[in-house]
């Protein structure tokens, strides 16, 4: 289906269906803690109700999947880029499991609603500030979406850093840090708010990598952008090789 078409297809609203969340929860863990061997540190900080949103670094297309099984036993909604959701049978899938896409070359009003809506009534909402994957560590600057979720009333800002899922070998290492503070952001001028909010949630990030195996770096500065990976990423550097002198 090209991109196009793709973009004209109704959205499917996320829900946790039983009868697919049942099952497909028994084989992620089987495969996190089986053959990825999984290590989980900082669960205590978890809440276990109310308003949460969790935002992690990211370095394998699985990395949803994975934080989403550390959270258990709470049930984690999770937004994730639309190109996940274009064939069919994947989006009804994820769509079932608690996930929903999000278009990332414009701002996407339907998924900024559909994540601010699942906040307000209480749950766990999984994202990626840097919009993308970076497989060495090195983050990118986070979007400014990530800072209008984070300073939503009575949200908690849980950090999560993920390290060693990028091969599929593993051992995956998760760990979950104390909640950001946010009170006096949210508190602060409109103007700006959601870019201060995630440059702090990128700060946070930065100083986590490390303690599960990432690269020492500091706190990404400057515009984001969506990383490019695989075909992408090679074509990019080709590019830039041709235009040198």
């Amino acid at each position: 289906m090209s991109d196009g078409l793709a973009r004209l297809r109704p959205r499917r609203h996320p829900r946790v269906w039983k009868p697919v969340w049942v099952p497909t929860k028994g084989v992620l863990k089987a495969l996190s803690y089986g053959p990825l061997r999984m290590k989980v540190d900082g669960r205590e900080h978890l809440p276990p109700e109310g308003p949460m949103l969790i935002v992690s670094n990211h370095v394998a297309f699985i990395d949803p999947l994975l934080v989403a099984v550390a959270a258990l036993p709470r049930p984690v909604w999770t937004m994730g880029k639309e190109e996940l959701f274009n064939p069919r049978v994947l989006e009804a899938w994820l769509s079932r499991i608690g996930g929903f896409p999000v278009r990332r070359q414009s701002p996407d009003v339907w998924a900024v609603r559909m994540g601010r809506d699942l906040l307000a009534r209480g749950e766990a909402l999984l994202i990626f500030p840097e919009g993308g994957v970076t497989r060495t560590g090195h983050m990118s600057p986070g979007f400014s979406g990530a800072g209008y979720f984070a300073t939503r009333p009575d949200v908690q800002v849980i950090p999560a850093a993920i390290w060693d899922s990028q091969m599929l070998k593993g051992p995956v290492h998760i760990r979950f840090g104390e909640a950001i503070p946010m009170d006096d952001i949210r508190e602060s001028p409109r103007a700006g708010r959601n870019r201060r909010a995630v440059e702090r949630i990128m700060w946070h990030l930065s100083g986590m990598v490390p303690l599960v195996g990432g690269p020492y770096q500091d706190p990404p500065i400057g515009e984001p952008r969506i990383p490019l990976v695989g075909k992408a990423a090679k074509d990019a550097l080709q590019r830039k090789d041709e235009e040198r002198p």
